[in-house]
């Protein structure tokens, strides 16, 4: 029974085409050129000038605080892009497991939870996009609007580009201000759907989990069916023989999962390090601009930010709690079949998978924290800590 796991990733697999970060073969000759010229133009340059500014500008808390909230995120996608251009091989890796013959469903049972799995990421998926281009289109088209309608002054979206004369800026603010959303708008391509390709690929690590689960469960059945004159069908050594092969079956299954969350944690350890410091400064920051007096357009994309960034922390910590649950679970789930009764190689090679299964998988962190709702906890205590801190400051 076969099942294309990928095809739930097709989607981001296309706009990583488009975005000059496809990890697979060359679809065109001159894709090399096409994609460091796109990543050097939208991304390089942008970041580049953007860190620039912040040396020019004005002294007042409340300037600071609207550029330093974009300012963190595109430290995270910038970060998020070089993972694509650096781990190349990983993440070829990565797709190449998810098409392997361990990793494709037997039974319909098997089936059902893989195309779960599917749907679940597509879910989150829609969500996210939603709310990403709400809070981006509030953000850069709210100036454009004000000075169409209203006729005042057009600044802006995103970067101030402060090192830039006034007289200068109002000359060329039209190139610039289309410079900035369409750069921007790449940014929450980038964003979004490297989040949710990192999303899917917890989701389907975590079905193989449950597939194994099922697996260990009945790794004894076939052994109970008997022939229609009640005897059994096949010799004492036979039926041994098989269930050792079908508990090899699961070892060699579970190391193969095992070597899949390896290569995730290995691909993306950098970034969840960066997504995850820069969204504890994002919320953090945001917090505190909430305190000061601001438009109604710009609150509503504040809260539409901060809730994306929240969402975007809390969807793979729950993930990386559920992967370290489901693995653990697996020693145990494999006393549920029929094991007394069993050769002394299986019993051997049982201990040995419950020996390996004791030991849960993870996904760390840039090498120092695991993903999982306690992270997010602290995560989100820290962001409050350092808002109550700025607080004091502000006060003083």
């Amino acid at each position: 029974m076969e099942s294309h796991q990928i095809d739930c990733l097709n989607i981001n697999l296309m706009y990583f085409k488009f975005l000059g970060v496809w990890p697979g073969n060359n679809p065109w000759r001159f894709y090399n050129y096409y994609s460091k010229a796109f990543i050097m133009v939208f991304v390089i340059i942008f970041i580049l000038l953007f860190s620039i500014n912040f040396y020019f500008l004005p002294r007042q808390l409340n300037i600071f605080i609207e550029e330093t909230i974009i300012y963190f995120t595109d430290l995270a996608v910038t970060s998020k892009v070089l993972t694509f251009v650096f781990m190349h091989e990983e993440i070829i890796e990565i797709l190449d497991i998810l098409e392997c013959d361990l990793f494709q469903p037997e039974v319909d049972e098997e089936m059902i939870i893989l195309e779960n799995a599917k749907k679940s990421s597509k879910t989150y998926c829609k969500i996210i996009m939603i709310v990403s281009y709400l809070s981006s289109t509030l953000l850069i088209l709210s100036p454009l609007i004000s000075h169409l309608i209203l006729g005042v002054e057009l600044v802006l979206p995103i970067c101030r580009y402060a090192f830039i004369s006034d007289e200068y800026r109002l000359m060329f603010i039209y190139p610039i201000y289309l410079y900035q959303i369409v750069s921007i708008h790449f940014h929450v391509l980038y964003n979004v759907n490297v989040d949710i390709f990192f999303f899917g690929l917890m989701v389907l690590a975590i079905a193989q989990l449950d597939i194994l689960d099922r697996k260990l469960r009945k790794v004894t059945d076939g052994n109970k069916v008997e022939d229609s004159d009640g005897e059994a069908s096949r010799s004492p050594i036979d039926k041994n023989k098989e269930d050792v092969m079908k508990i090899n079956q699961c070892i060699i299954h579970f190391i193969k999962v095992c070597r899949f969350c390896e290569l995730i944690e290995d691909a993306f350890s950098a970034t969840l390090f960066v997504q995850y410091s820069a969204a504890s400064c994002i919320i953090c920051v945001c917090l505190c601009r909430f305190t000061m007096p601001a438009e109604m357009g710009y609150i509503v994309f504040l809260a539409s930010y901060m809730s994306l960034m929240v969402s975007q922390m809390m969807a793979p910590c729950w993930l990386g709690t559920r992967l370290m649950d489901k693995s653990q679970l697996l020693a145990f789930s494999v006393y549920n079949c029929d094991w007394t009764s069993r050769s002394r190689e299986f019993k051997s090679n049982m201990r040995f998978f419950v020996d390996r299964a004791n030991k849960p998988l993870s996904i760390t962190g840039g090498k120092m924290f695991n993903l999982s709702l306690g992270t997010f906890t602290s995560i989100m205590n820290s962001a409050y800590s350092f808002f109550t801190l700025l607080q004091h400051f502000q006060k003083e």
